[in-house]
């Protein structure tokens, strides 16, 4: 086991913290700034705030929807990825790496390559300009960083373990959710966040299978960016920016929490 080094910070170790919370929150400031600053003479103004309050049902309404995506694109990234990442972590077959290579290739290729083509199909299918429709597609281009996150989960866990499992009477399902799944949970929080970052920050893919219907807080933010009304924009990057990292910290605490519960080290 490696130990922690007993080595006391000094300055040196401090200017490099002091560099990257620099280089990090520097833009967040810029932002900050601008969306107190008068568009027309760059004075101090509350007028981008006051939209905001004025058009608060709008903007939250296209905030719940994009919340939405994430959370749901999570759940049927990881309800999609658990057998497969299960059966490549735990298979010794040969080509086993090339099945894997094409499960994750959504998010190797860019998105433009088969946008056109999920859109054609969702046409037929009568997914276009749909709240479910906008939700597959970014469950799509999303789970590859589950399934990559859930096979290293299940590299980490001991096969023995579900055997004993199996031995003291314990079924499939209950094995999975006492064995495996708390093995799983620091996984899927890891693949979790990318797949929520991923469909709560689309524009593109949002825009075209949900043809400008479908609410979302991205369709809402970059109109404002295009008309170079920087100050609205910029309240509205502070809220984007606001909402992922108190679910991030709500995410660690309570991961933490039930490892813990669980006798697992965090």
């Amino acid at each position: 086991m490696f130990e922690r080094s007993s080595r006391r910070p000094d300055a040196v170790d401090f200017a490099r913290l002091a560099c990257v919370i620099a280089i990090f929150a520097a833009p967040v400031f810029v932002i900050l700034a601008g969306s107190v600053t008068a568009r027309a003479d760059g004075s101090f103004s509350l007028r981008a705030w006051g939209y905001l309050f004025d058009e608060r049902r709008t903007v939250i309404r296209a905030l719940v929807s994009s919340l939405g995506f994430g959370f749901c694109a999570i759940g049927v990234a990881f309800v999609c990825c658990v057998l497969p990442a299960k059966t490549i972590a735990r298979s010794r077959y040969r080509h086993v790496a090339v099945a894997e290579a094409v499960l994750l290739t959504p998010a190797l290729l860019p998105s433009i390559t088969f946008a056109i083509g999920v859109h054609q199909l969702f046409i037929r299918l009568g997914l276009v300009d749909s709240w479910f429709g906008v939700l597959l597609v970014l469950s799509f281009v999303s789970y590859p960083y589950m399934l990559r996150a859930l096979v290293a989960s299940y590299d980490s866990i001991d096969p023995a373990y579900e055997q004993c499992a199996r031995n003291l009477g314990a079924g499939p399902i209950r094995t999975f959710l006492l064995v495996e799944l708390p093995f799983l949970l620091p996984g899927a929080a890891a693949g979790g966040s990318v797949v929520f970052l991923v469909a709560f920050a689309d524009y593109f893919l949002v825009f075209l299978i949900g043809g400008g219907v479908v609410p979302a807080f991205t369709s809402y933010l970059v109109p404002f960016i295009r008309s170079a009304d920087y100050s609205i924009a910029g309240a509205l990057s502070i809220v984007f920016l606001f909402f992922p990292v108190v679910l991030f910290v709500a995410q660690d605490r309570v991961l933490t929490v039930l490892l813990r519960r669980r006798g697992i080290p965090v």
